[in-house]
């Protein structure tokens, strides 16, 4: 049993270890060839660069280059208008008066000077709301902004803008420019006009505009001058007559005119009497000497015990004493010091005055035409094939630009 049952496992085992392992499953692992990398906005490897639409393929240039260059060429070739130029040069000049000396002091030269300060002031005035105003009273500015020769853009009111002063004012700053030269003080003037006479005209009326701003600068600083020298001779007659009234009084307190006066009358009557008792008590010793016994010496020496009592009431008179000559001549000279200041400020006040009128008459600032304004014959502005080269060469910066960032960034995505 034991070999039978041996013998009829052992061909079974046999079968069994000829069967195959059962081996687990293999992923398939395929091998793509790598296309080389293609551009975002390119056409990519097997595909037609046709197939993408126009948009896509041609939209970034058309609208940051040629949109815009088209846009240039239709402004300046046919709807930006002509602009005619009309320059002046005028030199603001202000006159200086020198004073002599001596004899001479009566004559005064002038001479010319620039005006550094009026010249900038006359500059800001032409382009101010001031002088805009003016030219719409007097040389009809509102009427040479609405010519039929402007395009829209530029004529006032345009035609996207409104009608109020403050584009008017706007528009008045385009139409008219001044520029000054630091070093020789010449302002150049520029007016300009979509008509050759209105340019002209405008470029006159700015400058008569000009002048009269000058003149209005002249009457007002004489005016100034005229005025501030009035208050000075007003307030020195204020000031003499104060003195004058103080020193009356004093007068009248003190009861004495001139003390210098009286003290020098004081002293010279002091000086006689001296000489005076001199001589009568060189008479005296005379008189002893020569007759002891004489009835003269008696009157003597009585005439000269009243010298001297008479001497001493004159010293006290005098100084010495609170009624004295010298306590009253202090007060009474500082009053006459300050009566004479007050005199001669009053004086100095006076001729202000004077030489402020004769300068009033005459004028001080003067606004000198170099050259008188040009009547254009050709359009200077605008610069239509400058303007259109600029727009053209913005507009392809702006737009290797932006295809530029757009590839970088296409790549980074990739």
């Amino acid at each position: 049993m034991n070999e039978t049952a041996t013998g009829t496992t052992r061909p079974e085992a046999r079968i069994a270890d000829q069967q195959p392992l059962q081996l687990p499953a293999r992923r398939r692992i395929e091998l793509v060839p790598i296309q080389a990398q293609q551009p975002a906005d390119g056409p990519q490897v097997g595909e037609d660069p046709h197939a993408k639409p126009l948009w896509r393929r041609y939209g970034l240039f058309a609208v940051l280059f040629a949109l815009p260059v088209l846009s240039a060429i239709v402004y300046f070739g046919l709807i930006a208008s002509d602009v005619y130029l009309s320059e002046a040069k005028f030199l603001v000049r202000s006159s200086a008066r020198s004073t002599g000396a001596s004899l001479s002091s009566m004559i005064q030269s002038e001479s010319m000077a620039r005006a550094a300060d009026e010249t900038y002031a006359v500059s800001e005035y032409m382009i101010s709301r001031d002088a805009a105003a003016a030219l719409a009273k007097t040389a009809g500015l509102r009427d040479i902004m609405q010519r039929s020769e402007a395009d829209m853009f530029n004529r006032y009111p345009s035609f996207f803008g409104k009608e109020n002063e403050d584009q008017f004012f706007r528009a008045y700053k385009r139409l008219v420019s001044v520029e000054t030269d630091g070093a020789t003080g010449i302002s150049t003037l520029v007016a300009r006009a979509y008509r050759p006479e209105d340019a002209e005209v405008l470029a006159a009326a700015l400058i008569q505009t000009a002048e009269q701003f000058v003149n209005k600068l002249n009457l007002r600083s004489n005016e100034d001058a005229v005025k501030f020298s009035e208050a000075m001779v007003k307030d020195a007659q204020v000031r003499l007559s104060d003195v004058e009234t103080r020193l009356a009084t004093y007068r009248n307190t003190q009861l004495v005119v001139d003390p210098e006066k009286e003290s020098t009358a004081s002293l010279a009557i002091l000086g006689r009497m001296t000489t005076e008792i001199a001589r009568l008590e060189a008479s005296l010793s005379q008189q002893m000497a020569m007759a002891p016994e004489s009835p003269a010496i008696a009157p003597l020496r009585e005439r000269i015990v009243a010298y001297r009592a008479e001497m001493q009431k004159q010293q006290k008179n005098v100084v010495g004493g609170a009624n004295s000559i010298a306590s009253k001549l202090q007060g009474y000279e500082l009053l006459v010091i300050e009566r004479e200041l007050a005199a001669r400020a009053m004086a100095v006040a006076t001729a202000s005055l004077e030489s402020a009128r004769q300068e009033a008459q005459s004028q001080r600032i003067y606004l000198q035409k170099i050259t008188e304004p040009s009547l254009p014959d050709q359009a200077d502005q605008p610069k239509r094939m400058q303007g259109i080269l600029v727009v053209a060469f913005l507009a392809f910066c702006i737009y290797w630009i932006a295809r530029s960032i757009i590839s970088n960034t296409m790549e980074h995505q990739a």
